[in-house]
């Protein structure tokens, strides 16, 4: 997956499934059909770099490797798909489509091949957002992707990176950051509709942070990360990890000299990115002290009770590890969870793969509250101190610091002002109040719903990561603008006869108000519930 804005020759791919295949460039100007498939993914060299990669030995930390392809890896030779698979390849991705006009020839014998020599196989489209039509490029797309729901396809991927030279365009398409965000949300909003599972990203954060503007709105989504580099490469605002790494480019002169790839975990990890569902992902809340379990410090340090909402490092997905065990993968940095020296140590999130220390059996109790207990040693999991110190395995039966709520992840939700019939929108960016004035929901317009039990919620902006607070205790307008949540950021959501919400906040015991009819911020200062007081709540 080489991008031209990395590269002085002109290259683009969208990555989409597990295979990648990438394209020639032409000499096509924007809106005409390129010769030999236009762009291929390649974002992982600057400019005018050389396209190196990572040394073997680099990868001894990731042992699921994979590799992406195009047409133009049929410019010497076809490809040897058992060969490939016999070199220990566990995964491909194909590209399938550019835009709403080209179609890889290619790819429905290489995807069908991968598959048949027992490879995970995955499709991905080279987007091109100077094109516009967001939707008819995903639906195209997914139409020419193979696209089935089993085990062995992979979620296809949209490969977004620089524009390659023969279509004379600036590094971001010559789309404003909103703009490209407003389109990139758009295709894989489409994508996620017509296939049930949200879509991969491939792009590289020197491309996505100056051309989205910093977009941090888009991490839930899968990352595959270009970086051709012994280490990996930093990853795009918004994520703190990433799925999978192409972290050297093949040479499509030479036959067998693939795009390499590796998988951020082991083979029942990847084997989560296929079929219909997406692994089940939980937040622990334990009952010790009331508090999230976290992978402290990006997963660095060891497992902790101390945070008091759910972010990234507060996210585990389960993973099935067979024999009624499972493991619990890290949403911080990618790792499973082990229980440190057979138990001894305290739990952290570190491993690659699962092994007898990093399998879990989740035991159900009576009130509805779950115990890990650990295959290590057969001891449960302890919020140790009351929540004070970290996870350890050691507890040789159920009390109240070995109970957790299993809690899923927040809803995203839109507001809209029946004051005037409009969205309530983070304008801009979080920066300003919130105020009811937009016609439709895009990124600004989002949030993620945190149940905090006894009837209160927290509201997170999606564009910017924060809470929506009741500035000065309900005195100024709501603004999302806080890192943690107090009793200024909570919100009781009171259910109206006509289908409608009220939103209380726990600041004032004020009810919030699309003021002057929704023409004003919101703002938590009426005692009772009118028409400019109520919301509907979706998603």
């Amino acid at each position: 997956m080489r991008s031209r804005g990395w590269w002085a020759v002109g290259t683009a791919a969208v990555l989409l499934g597990g295979i990648l295949v990438r394209s020639f460039v032409g000499t096509a100007s924007a809106g005409t059909t390129v010769p030999d498939g236009g762009g291929w993914a390649h974002a992982g060299a600057a400019p005018g770099s050389r396209a190196t990669g990572a040394h073997a030995d680099a990868m001894s930390d990731y042992p699921v490797s994979g590799i992406d392809v195009s047409s133009h890896d049929h410019t010497s030779a076809g490809i040897d798909w058992p060969a490939v698979a016999a070199s220990g390849v566990a995964f491909a991705y194909v590209k399938a489509t550019e835009g709403t006009f080209y179609a890889n020839p290619y790819f429905a014998a290489d995807y069908q091949s991968a598959k048949n020599s027992g490879l995970y196989a995955g499709a991905y489209a080279f987007g091109r957002p100077d094109l516009g039509d967001p939707v008819g490029q995903a639906d195209y797309f997914i139409d020419r992707s193979l696209w089935t729901g089993d085990s062995q396809t992979l979620i296809p991927f949209l490969d977004i990176e620089w524009p390659y030279s023969a279509l004379h365009l600036s590094a971001c398409w010559n789309l404003s950051p909103a703009q490209m965000s407003a389109w990139i949300r758009s295709f894989l909003t489409e994508v996620q509709a017509r296939i049930g599972r949200p879509p991969m990203i491939y792009t590289n954060a020197n491309w996505w942070n100056p051309c989205t503007g910093n977009d941090a709105s888009f991490g839930g989504y899968p990352l595959d990360i270009a970086g051709y580099s012994s280490t990996p490469p930093a990853v795009p605002a918004g994520w703190s990890t990433f799925t999978l790494w192409q972290y050297a480019a093949g040479n499509n002169s030479v036959a067998g000299d693939y795009d390499k790839d590796v998988f951020n975990g082991d083979l029942p990890g990847l084997a989560t990115l296929a079929g219909p569902n997406a692994p089940t992902t939980i937040s622990l809340l334990s009952h010790a002290d009331g508090r999230f379990v976290s992978a402290d410090n990006g997963g660095n340090g060891p497992l902790i009770a101390n945070r008091p909402s759910i972010g990234t490092w507060e996210q585990f997905d389960e993973v099935p590890a067979g024999g009624g065990y499972l493991g619990l993968r890290s949403h911080a940095n990618g790792r499973y969870v082990t229980a440190e020296r057979a138990g001894a140590a305290p739990l952290i999130a570190n491993r690659t793969v699962i092994g007898a220390w990093e399998k879990f059996r989740l035991v159900r109790n009576g009130d509805g509250s779950v115990s890990l207990l650990a295959n290590a040693d057969g001891r449960y999991v302890t919020a140790e101190g009351a929540g004070s110190a970290a996870l350890v395995a050691n507890r040789g039966a159920i009390g109240s610091w070995e109970r957790f709520d299993a809690v899923p992840p927040p809803a995203t939700v839109t507001l809209r002002a029946r004051a005037n019939g409009r969205y309530v929108t983070a304008d801009p960016a979080g920066a300003a109040p919130l105020v009811a004035n937009r016609t439709a929901a895009g990124a600004w317009e989002q949030f993620d719903r945190l149940d905090l039990g006894n009837g209160y919620v927290a509201l997170r902006a999606q564009v910017n990561g924060r809470y929506v607070t009741a500035e000065r205790g309900g005195a100024a307008p709501l603004v999302a603008n806080r890192t943690s949540i107090g009793a200024w950021e909570q919100f009781q959501v009171v259910s109206n006869a006509d289908g409608s919400v009220s939103l209380k906040a726990r600041a004032d015991g004020r009810y919030v108000s699309a003021e002057a009819g929704g023409a004003a911020p919101l703002i938590a200062n009426r005692t009772g519930i009118g028409a400019w007081e109520e919301f509907d709540l979706t998603g």
